[in-house]
């Protein structure tokens, strides 16, 4: 199974759902992003995206079409970062780690894991 690519924010938000409660309707799909506001036509239109894509896979059922994980959900994540990292900081992870450090308020702990972090790559 390998990762998503190239899915979009909304896309992956179905996507999320789906590798909480696989085998999902639309209806449930949709009653788990109540909060976004979509209507029901717009959730079948991101999963069908998904579909033609190859990241979701549509099983049929009495009740209807039931909907899959068709992509891992890591692979996906780890996908995700590197294109985020190669089209905002061109692939350095100096830069990223940079930005993150300087911008954000750390606790000793999150320092502290982050070190840890740092030094693993090092290795």
């Amino acid at each position: 199974m390998e990762g998503a690519k190239n899915i979009s924010e909304s896309e992956w938000k179905v996507l999320e759902v789906l590798w909480d409660r696989p085998g999902s309707l639309i209806g449930e799909i949709r009653g788990a992003l109540s909060d976004s506001g979509w209507s029901y036509s717009t959730i079948k239109t991101l999963v069908s995206r998904l579909v033609g894509k190859g990241a979701l896979e549509a099983k049929d059922s009495p009740q209807g079409k039931r909907y899959y994980p068709a992509v891992d959900e890591d692979k996906s994540r780890r996908n995700e970062t590197r294109h985020f990292l190669d089209r905002i900081y061109n692939g350095s992870v100096r830069m990223l780690f940079s930005n993150l450090v300087r911008d954000s308020k750390l606790s000793d702990e999150e320092a502290e894991e982050l070190m840890g972090l740092i030094d693993k790559m090092e290795d």
